[in-house]
């Protein structure tokens, strides 16, 4: 039986890691009967910052998140961020390498970490300069497999972060040998569920949910096509808030990160029946212009269409957003007139409200897109709409119980 290689390299600090050894444990005999499995384990601690723009409240954000994640899949996991000592932290960074390729080992190392927190046995690695080195090698290795953060699984030249993307994986080995099996790491999805009775009265009481959008960010993309559908179903008001993209906020973003969103964004896409690939970047004039009419649809209670409008056509259609035909594509597309919308071209007034919806996001914690509120529930992620679904439905419970 060929011998099937996964790469996994863990940050000891990354929550996301610590998830993923425990789900690990789970997917090996699930479909070790059917496939040679090697694991090989990589201790990482990459945090550079073209990835981690605001490290401080990805950190927040992830120890939050990841709880969530322990409640659909019962994993192990610490009610309040540990708070470890240097010297704590590179001795169970030591210990790692000790575990070498054992899953159990690493795992134990992690939950020793993450519960308790005493001095673990490092063996030969108490020099400090020779756990640098080996950190080191391992971080130039993910490097050059093509990837920059912990948390994640290599196999045959495709990435899987976290338990999340774990159901890919899953999947593809699933397909490539035929196996009559079901996926463990599928519980993330939207469920639209249905209502029992009394939908326009529940819709009333209600509150909105709220998406910060780019249009230039591939997941934004994804993350409005499935708050429409939300919206949609369950009757909630939808307010888009758009700001600028990274790049036009000086901000710098990698290649091989941008790489892998947009492989990640193809999968996920394909995932959720959402058309995605044919790409018209419309950094600079196009985002401009996107933004530029938003206003106009606003008023013409058009904005939701507008912007889905927009989405599809840099997204699925490589319309150039950046010429006034394309543009004039896009605006007819969202049902609107071109005629009276082109006059809005030269306004300048977005730019004020877009810098207020950034600052509205960082006063939720947040950073990035696409992130949505919904009262006093906030994600970062399209793939954790989940989560904002979770609370509507509680609040369609509580008003079908009035």
């Amino acid at each position: 039986m060929r011998e099937h290689r996964l790469e996994v390299f863990i940050d000891l600090q990354d929550p996301y890691s610590y998830l993923l050894l425990q789900a690990l444990v789970e997917f090996r005999p699930h479909y070790f009967s059917h496939l040679k499995l090697a694991f090989h384990f990589y201790p990482v601690n990459c945090q550079d910052s073209e990835a981690f723009p605001e490290l401080a409240l990805w950190k927040a954000n992830a120890f939050d998140d990841a709880s969530y994640f322990v409640e659909r899949y019962g994993f192990d996991f610490p009610a309040n961020k540990p708070m470890r000592s240097d010297g704590e932290l590179r001795c169970a960074q030591a210990a790692l390498f000790k575990a070498e390729n054992s899953l159990t080992a690493c795992l134990a190392v992690f939950r020793h970490f993450w519960h308790e927190g005493a001095e673990l046995d490092s063996g030969s690695l108490n020099c400090d300069s020779l756990l640098d080195e080996r950190l080191d090698t391992n971080n130039h290795y993910l490097n050059r497999r093509g990837h920059y953060m912990g948390g994640m699984l290599y196999y045959a030249g495709e990435w899987y972060w976290g338990v999340d993307r774990l159901v890919h994986l899953e999947r593809r080995l699933i397909k490539l040998k035929g196996l009559n099996l079901q996926t463990l790491f599928d519980k993330s999805d939207l469920a639209f569920k249905g209502f029992k009775e009394r939908k326009t009265k529940v819709c009333e009481h209600l509150p909105p949910l709220t998406l910060y959008f780019s249009i230039r960010s591939p997941y934004s993309h994804l993350g409005l096509e499935q708050a429409v559908r939300m919206s949609e179903h369950y009757g909630v008001k939808l307010v888009v808030k758009p700001v600028l993209p990274m790049v036009m906020r000086g901000l710098s973003v990698s290649s091989k990160k941008k790489l892998y969103i947009f492989h990640d964004t193809k999968r996920e896409a394909l995932k959720r029946g959402i058309r995605y690939g044919f790409v018209a970047d419309p950094l600079g004039k196009g985002v401009e212009h996107c933004y530029a009419l938003f206003d106009y649809a606003c008023r013409q209670g058009r904005e939701v269409e507008y912007l889905l409008a927009y989405s599809r056509a840099v997204n699925t259609q490589g319309i150039n957003s950046k010429s006034l035909s394309g543009l004039k594509k896009i605006v007819q597309m969202a049902g609107l007139d071109w005629q009276d919308a082109q006059t809005e071209l030269s306004s300048e007034d977005w730019r004020d409200w877009a810098k207020r919806n950034l600052e509205e996001l960082y006063e939720l914690g947040l950073w990035g897109v696409p992130s949505f509120s919904y009262k006093t529930c906030q994600v970062w992620g399209q793939d954790r709409l989940f989560r904002i679904e979770d609370e509507i439905l509680e609040d369609i419970k509580r008003v079908e119980q009035t």
